[in-house]
């Protein structure tokens, strides 16, 4: 068995000896040779030409002649996706990590850039960027490094972000996207994940325009944020489409959850991504020229971002106009991006490696203990889901792994495990595990959402779950006066209250009978008198499913106390004699 937290550690702190011992020409000449072609000229692209695209944009409208231009091109997509480790303590300071603290209540000297404070690399930060890169099949680097990108905004206060550039602590991983993605049945695409780095976050602006005239606006901030621990995800340039973007978005995310790496999704602010986009005609070897769209915070952002750029580039190109290596930013209102500034290279950073932290070793047991502890992945969950005993279908399995961070899949799964124990041998069927499913996911999650509460407040138990299905199941309750069980315990809140309760408080047990019972073979008959054409249907046999009709008009006169199959066979007999 693993130890409980293995050997990780930092080396002891190198003291700057000589202005080489860190910071030396070396540094500069690998980020020389790995730069790219020059930033390539303006568009020259005509007004006319720019606003027509703008006004496509702004109506959404398919265009029928884009289509036809489409097959000329390859498109090529990266994504670097940001995301806020699960981690008490912000990366290189002592203070507390939080989203809903009061504006800069969580922030120490350095996370402020008070002169002489120097970083101290909280260790248990590393733990859940190593199960991230674990989980995305990533080679976890024995020794890393930490390096300064130097930037100038109001956000970053040290006028650096310390990240990992040159050595980070994991490279190498791999994604595969399939029919559980949402892809087609055969259709098959991997995705590399070039490096899994870590870095801080920056500080949060807050702008507040201006309330009256003469008075300025201005932009307010929040250092809460700054010095938070980040694990940014590069992919190789390997997407081919925006619908692949977003399966590829979707699944880390997905995974950084289910790997309790992350603190939370997009919806919630706790993963942003960049999507760099280019087109090369096709059969022209390498890449076109990039384009950076910056601070996407949806999935519908991502997808609809890199299709609108790849119109926008399309028509630059096809009017005689170059593409511009230029970071954009995306306003989803007009569903259109802008520029925002020339895109930045190696150089202009001034990446260089920080002399105040030591190098990060990461023993061998440590990498062993994180893969034998890591949970069940998404798509390990959705096959359980999808195979026997629950054989729930994709759309069902999907949806139940994609809410809650998992907490619906542990509830149906307690709610199953207490039912099939008390049904036995009459568990061994496919239709318990959809049953289970269809309450879970739609008679209880419609209620809840309909009442505005959420699945953490949920006030049904799986025990009180299990228990409403079990005399759905044996034939005490209807399903229709079961729903109406299912309404009662949720209008309660108490958690103590048992179904059996319910059922007699309210008397929606459903009562003894059989398809011989005179007194429901006489009502049943009237239900049918009142509708002669549509019993002529049926007896002519023009319309048998009519019979249903009857069935469900003789279940709403017994007020729902009498089992569906008993009044099916009375319909049967009458119809029949």
């Amino acid at each position: 068995m693993p130890p409980a937290i293995p050997a990780l550690r930092g080396t002891r702190p190198l003291k700057l000896r000589s202005p080489s011992h860190w910071i030396c020409p070396s540094c500069f000449n690998r980020a020389a040779r790995s730069l790219t072609s020059a930033t390539e000229p303006s568009s020259g692209l005509p007004a006319a030409a720019t606003l027509a695209f703008a006004n496509q944009t702004l109506e959404r409208k398919k265009d029928t002649e884009s289509k036809g231009t489409d097959r000329k091109w390859e498109v090529t997509v990266g994504l670097e996706i940001h995301a806020q480790l699960n981690a008490k303590r912000k990366l290189f300071s002592y203070a507390a990590t939080s989203f809903n603290a009061p504006p800069n209540s969580r922030v120490a000297p350095f996370d402020a850039a008070i002169p002489g404070i120097q970083p101290k690399l909280n260790l248990p930060t590393i733990l859940p960027a190593l199960r991230a890169a674990v989980a995305l099949e990533c080679r976890i680097n024995r020794r890393s490094t930490f390096d300064r990108k130097h930037y100038f905004y109001k956000d970053q206060p040290n006028g650096y972000q310390i990240t990992q550039f040159y050595h980070p602590f994991a490279s190498d991983g791999r994604l595969v996207l399939n029919e559980l993605d949402g892809l087609g049945v055969s259709e098959s695409v991997e995705i590399g994940i070039k490096q899994v780095q870590m870095e801080q976050d920056t500080a949060k602006s807050i702008f507040q325009p201006s309330t009256s005239p003469g008075t300025p606006s201005r932009t307010l901030i929040d250092y809460n944020r700054a010095g938070s621990a980040l694990v940014e995800i590069i992919t190789t340039p390997s997407l081919k489409s925006s619908k692949h973007a977003a399966a590829c978005l979707r699944k880390i995310q997905s995974i950084l959850k289910a790997s309790n790496a992350a603190v939370d999704g997009m919806e919630k602010g706790g993963i942003r991504c960049d999507v760099n986009v280019s087109i090369q005609q096709k059969g022209v070897p390498g890449l076109g020229q990039r384009v950076e769209i910056k601070n996407l915070n949806s999935i519908k952002a991502v997808q609809e971002s890199i299709d609108a750029e790849v119109k926008r580039q399309i028509l630059v190109r096809e009017n005689g106009g170059e593409i511009q290596g230029e970071t954009r930013g995306w306003d989803a209102v007009k569903g259109q991006s802008k520029k925002l500034r020339d895109k930045e290279g190696e150089v202009d950073y001034r990446y260089m490696p920080d002399a105040e932290l030591a190098p990060l070793i990461i023993d061998e047991s440590l990498i062993e203990h994180i893969k034998s502890t890591l949970p069940p992945l998404p798509d390990q969950i959705l096959t359980e889901l999808m195979n026997e005993p629950f054989s729930l279908t994709l759309k069902d399995a999907r949806t139940m792994v994609d809410l809650d961070d998992g907490a619906r899949v542990n509830y149906y799964k307690g709610i199953y495990d207490n039912l099939s124990k008390r049904l036995g041998s009459k568990s061994a069927s496919k239709h318990l595990g959809k049953l289970v499913g269809n309450w879970t996911l739609h008679e209880l999650g419609g209620r809840l959402s309909s009442n505005f509460i959420a699945w953490s407040d949920n006030p049904i138990r799986a025990t009180q779950m299990a228990d409403l299905l079990y005399n759905l199941q044996d034939g005490s309750l209807t399903a229709a006066n079961a729903k109406q069980v299912l309404d009662i315990l949720i209008d309660s809140k108490n958690p103590k209250i048992t179904v059996a309760e319910v059922m007699v408080e309210h008397d929606l047990a459903t009562e003894s009978t059989s398809g011989e019972d005179s007194e429901l073979i006489k009502l049943a008959s009237g239900i049918i008198a009142e509708y002669p054409n549509k019993a002529e249907l049926v007896r002519s046999k023009k319309k048998p499913n009519l019979k249903n009709f009857f069935i469900g008009n003789l279940m709403k006169a017994t007020g729902g106390k009498v089992n569906v199959q008993v009044c099916k066979e009375v319909i049967e007999k009458i119809f029949s004699a």
